[in-house]
């Protein structure tokens, strides 16, 4: 990513996230789907219902991947982007 003037910063994931530390669009997360881990870009954020459960539209990064969205429990790492 030279010339864009951004950077990515790992952030560890921790047992409960909150709203704060929820992956944002724009950043790049590790995915644990039924034992297959992928690397994707958030492309979206939404409340699934009133519990507070949130799923992650996503780009995959490897095009062997088909799978297209995500709950934040299966996040197992972020790369938040830092402008």
């Amino acid at each position: 990513m030279t010339g864009s003037g951004a950077s990515l910063r790992y952030m560890a994931p921790e047992r409960q996230a909150t709203l704060i530390d929820l992956p944002a669009p724009g950043d790049i997360v590790e995915v644990d789907k039924k034992g297959r881990r992928f690397h994707a870009l958030v492309e979206g954020l939404e409340q699934q219902g009133s519990g507070g459960r949130f799923e992650l539209e996503l780009r995959p990064l490897a095009r062997g991947v088909s799978y297209r969205r995500a709950t934040v429990r299966e996040v197992v790492g972020v790369w938040r982007r830092i402008s």
